[in-house]
């Protein structure tokens, strides 16, 4: 389940300098004909029950669009038209992501709501000399790795469980020395969950390490600890099995954590591979194993295949997908099949399925047709791990989730977590170049042969053991269960 793995793979695009005009209308009329031709789900989503809806929608969009010559307002136009297929596989990608922003006015009530503390970077050196002796490790200077914020944290007089972190610098006439940039409650030792204070004042939740003179906020920033100098730094080892971002780490004599890349990782397999080269002597030895697949997008297949002889009770087997055979996705194939050749690792990987899935669409035009399956064989069951944990979320998508589904077949496995995305039933995602702006339209050639009988888009995987999110260590969670 490709997920646009290869910048060498795209179509030639048309940009609106190459035109004196560029229309709205002229996009969509190139993403109506892609997607109605090509698109593995269109039979499926347009029905003979929503056909009326969704030719009036349609007409509407088609007709409005043909005077709208702005580009972020014909992006938010358009999706409203992809946005009826209800798949996260269909969609468009500007040459610059547009978002929408609140306006000043609201911004400015939010910041208005977040407090501001007296100190500054000289008056909180000073209390941190005059309390030295008093102050938890947390407390204290400290940098953001990008070296775009330094922040002082500070222990609440009232609330021995709250920290507050915030600046020792202007920003901007809004983000000024002493605003609170983040608010940590400690619900174990080392432990926080973080209220963060984005640029406009939204905020986000985030499950926060300490880990010696280092500060993990997950998904965020890490801080290091400038003043007071720290009594202990991190070695090369904490750096390399608790602070970066993908790493495993043994959490105990039992217990390995495996906290993976997105699978659209730039040579994501043989990273994967490397990791577990270097990390061999604590899987072979963990009885447990805990994978952390949350956040995790998805992308190229081949990425966790690596894994299975730590996972497999039995041979596991990848049904290939279900294609739809156009000659449109017919040149896209050949396309692709031609483009890899001149790179080793994925001539390697993929032309034996892309070849064949080419001479079943040649031989199948206006059809359906099945790719190939492949089976990885079980060589022997390892003794470690003995039990093998996923740990997912919503955000959990596309083939992070057809992971799970795979390593289902094993004995070994439990899902833990919360119902995933649901982003895994149309597949085989490819883009084409539009008329006007840069832009590109992505769809699906292909879908899962779990269909018609198992969807999971929209509504996701449900976990075997569901974690609350009122519970804030997600990985400890996982780690005791296992060892009942």
């Amino acid at each position: 389940m490709k997920n646009l793995l290869l910048p060498l793979l795209l179509f030639v695009s048309y940009t609106a300098s190459a035109q004196q005009t560029c229309l709205c209308s002229q996009n969509f009329d190139f993403a109506y004909q892609k997607i109605k031709d090509n698109y593995a789900g269109w039979s499926d989503k347009v029905r003979p029950d929503n056909q009326a809806a969704f030719d009036q929608l349609s007409t509407e969009i088609k007709e409005k669009a043909k005077s709208i010559t702005n580009e972020r307002e014909c992006f938010f136009h358009l999706k409203k038209w992809l946005d009826f297929f209800q798949d996260g596989h269909v969609f468009i990608t500007p040459i610059t992501p547009y978002t929408i922003d609140d306006s000043p006015e609201v911004v400015a009530i939010r910041a208005s709501k977040v407090p501001a503390l007296s100190f500054n970077e000289i008056s909180f050196t000073q209390y941190l000399k005059e309390n030295e002796n008093k102050l938890e490790n947390v407390e204290g200077i400290w940098e953001s790795d990008d070296k775009a914020y330094r922040v002082g944290i500070l222990k609440d007089k009232k609330d021995s469980k709250k920290y507050t972190g915030f600046l020792l610098g202007d920003r901007d006439a809004t983000w000024k020395t002493g605003k609170v940039k983040f608010e940590m409650n400690q619900v174990s030792p080392l432990r926080f969950i973080t209220t963060y204070y984005y640029a406009d004042f939204s905020t986000e939740t985030s499950f926060t390490r300490e880990v010696k003179n280092f500060l993990i906020m997950e998904n965020l920033y890490k801080f290091t600890k400038l003043f007071p100098i720290p009594k202990e730094e991190v070695s090369d080892e904490d750096i390399k099995q608790r602070i970066i971002d993908f790493r495993i780490e043994q959490l105990d004599n039992e217990t390995a954590l495996f906290v993976l890349p997105p699978f659209t990782l730039v040579n994501g397999p043989e990273y994967i591979k490397e990791m577990i080269k270097d990390s061999k002597p604590i899987l072979d030895n963990s009885p447990n194993l805990i994978i952390d697949l949350r956040n995790n997008p998805g992308g190229d297949d081949a990425a966790y295949e690596s894994l299975f002889p730590y996972i497999n009770t039995s041979s596991i087997v990848r049904k290939g997908g279900v294609f739809r055979s156009t000659f449109e996705n017919i040149v896209s194939v050949r396309h692709e099949l031609e483009a890899i050749q001149s790179y080793p690792a994925y001539k390697e990987r993929l032309s034996p399925k892309l070849q064949q899935v080419l001479r079943l669409m040649e031989g199948n035009g206006g059809r359906f047709v099945n790719g190939p399956d492949k089976e990885f064989a079980l060589v022997s069951v390892a003794p470690n791990p003995k039990k093998v944990a996923f740990l997912v979320n919503k955000n959990t998508a596309s083939t992070a989730e057809q992971f799970i589904l795979e390593a289902r077949q094993s004995k070994k496995t439990m899902v833990f977590g919360e119902n995933t995305k649901g982003l895994a039933d149309y597949i085989e995602v490819r883009d084409w170049g539009m008329p006007c702006y840069g832009w590109r339209v992505a769809f699906a050639l292909a879908k899962s042969a779990r269909l018609p009988q198992n969807p999971i888009d929209n509504k996701g995987i449900a976990p075997d053991i569901k974690i609350s999110e009122k519970e804030a260590d997600w990985v400890e969670f996982v780690r005791n269960y296992l060892k009942k």
